[in-house]
C-alpha cells in the first residue's frame, strides 16, 4: 500500500518519461493539467516551447505560417509563444489529454482572441481523423520524448501538411538516438517524402533548472510529395 508521502508526491518529469500506454498518458495528464504550467514549466524554467516557436518563426517561410498544427500542444505553451510571433496565424492544438486541451483553451493572444482556432483530442499512436493537406506547417515541442511519441509517428503526420509545407519538431536528444530517429528521417528523405532534414540543438531548460544541460534536437524539413 502506498504511504501518504507517496500518494501526495508531486508529479514530475520522471513520471512522464515512464509512461507506456495510452491510458497511462490520459491518467497522468488528467491529474497534472491544472498545475502543469506552475509545477513543471515555471519551476523548471522549461524554455523548449519558446525556443522552438522562435526557430519556427525564423525558418518557416511567411506563406507557410498561416494554418499551423501544434502536435502535443498540452496546455498551450508553444501556441501562446507562436501566436505572439505570428499574430495572423491560425493554430490548431492536438493532444491526447482532454484536460490539457481544457487548459490550452484558457490561453489568449494580446488582442484577447483565443490562441487556438481548434483544439482536437487525438491519439496519434492509433488512427486519427486529421484531414490530409490541412495545414501549411506543423510544430511540436515536448511530445517526441521518453514515454511519448517515437519516430514512426512522423511518417503518419507528413500527409496532414500540404506539399511544400514545413515541419519544426523538437525531440529529446537521448530519445532521438535510442529510438532511431536518424534512420527513419534518412529513409523518408531517400523516398523523397521530405527534404533533407536540418538539425538544431537547443537547451530544453534554463540555467536555474536542475535539468539544465538537457538538449533537444529540433528537426526542420519540408514535405516533398
Amino acid at each position: 500500500m502506498a504511504t501518504d508521502d507517496q500518494q501526495s508526491a508531486p508529479i514530475d518529469r520522471s513520471d512522464a518519461y515512464a509512461l507506456v500506454t495510452t491510458d497511462d498518458h490520459k491518467r497522468l495528464y488528467a491529474k497534472w493539467a491544472d498545475n502543469y504550467d506552475e509545477t513543471f514549466a515555471a519551476q523548471n524554467e522549461y524554455r523548449s516551447p519558446k525556443a522552438i516557436a522562435d526557430l519556427f518563426a525564423q525558418v518557416v517561410p511567411a506563406q507557410a505560417q498561416t494554418a499551423i498544427a501544434d502536435i502535443g500542444c498540452g496546455t498551450g505553451l508553444v501556441g501562446q509563444y507562436l501566436a505572439e510571433l505570428l499574430p495572423e496565424s491560425k493554430i490548431d492544438g492536438i493532444d491526447i489529454s482532454i484536460q490539457m486541451l481544457d487548459q490550452a483553451r484558457t490561453k489568449f493572444r494580446s488582442n484577447k482572441s483565443a490562441v487556438y482556432r481548434n483544439l482536437i483530442e487525438a491519439d496519434l499512436t492509433a488512427d486519427f481523423a486529421i484531414e490530409h493537406d490541412s495545414y501549411d506547417a506543423l510544430i511540436s515541442a515536448g511530445t517526441f520524448t521518453h514515454g511519448h511519441l517515437g519516430p514512426e509517428i512522423i511518417s503518419k503526420l507528413i500527409p496532414v501538411v500540404r506539399i511544400g509545407g514545413s515541419f519544426v519538431i523538437g525531440v529529446n536528444s537521448q530519445h532521438f538516438v535510442s529510438r532511431g530517429f536518424d534512420s527513419v528521417l534518412s529513409e523518408l528523405w531517400r523516398d523523397e517524402l521530405i527534404s533533407a532534414p536540418e538539425l538544431h540543438d537547443i537547451q530544453t531548460y534554463g540555467e536555474g533548472s536542475k535539468h539544465f544541460g538537457d538538449i533537444a534536437k529540433v528537426l526542420v524539413f519540408k514535405r516533398e510529395k
